[in-house]
């Protein structure tokens, strides 16, 4: 009996480790020209987001912006382009409803000539996506690219 009670005493501890998830976290590269293809990606995102939501997962996903998909960061593009004006409608739930930090590069902003005032509110400018990403895989984030 005796023996039973240190077994259950020792499982005890491992099955309440086993009930609490971990927190998920993943860096989500956008580098894209292709915009059909960022907005299949931005999807995506929201499903893995609303996923770990309705599993009571805490996660924290963070999405950096540059090269080839710069442009989706700036208010102006929805107004000439359909599938931009989608991708920042996504890209703003995920910011508010996911809690998605969505972030774009300075070096990237300043080579297509934006200013601050004309990225659309919800973007977080960060001065080298790049680094960026090696800090996050740094901490332990899973890196996801769309190029």
């Amino acid at each position: 009996m005796k023996k039973l009670l240190l077994a259950l005493a020792l499982l005890l501890p491992l099955l309440s480790v086993a009930e609490t998830p971990s927190e998920r976290k993943a860096v989500f590269d956008c580098s894209s020209d292709d915009m059909d293809f960022v907005s299949s990606r931005m999807w995506l995102i929201a499903e893995s987001a609303k996923e770990y939501q309705e599993l009571k997962v805490p996660y924290q996903f963070v999405l950096t912006i540059h090269s080839g998909c710069t442009e989706i960061m700036a208010k102006e593009s929805a107004e000439e382009d359909e599938t931009i004006a989608k991708i920042q409608q996504r890209m703003e739930e995920l910011s508010t409803k996911y809690k998605v930090s969505v972030e774009g590069c300075q070096i990237a902003i300043d080579r297509y000539g934006y200013a601050k005032k004309d990225l659309l509110p919800f973007i977080t400018p960060v001065r080298n996506s790049i680094t960026r990403v090696i800090n996050l895989e740094n901490e332990g984030y899973a890196l996801i690219t769309f190029d």
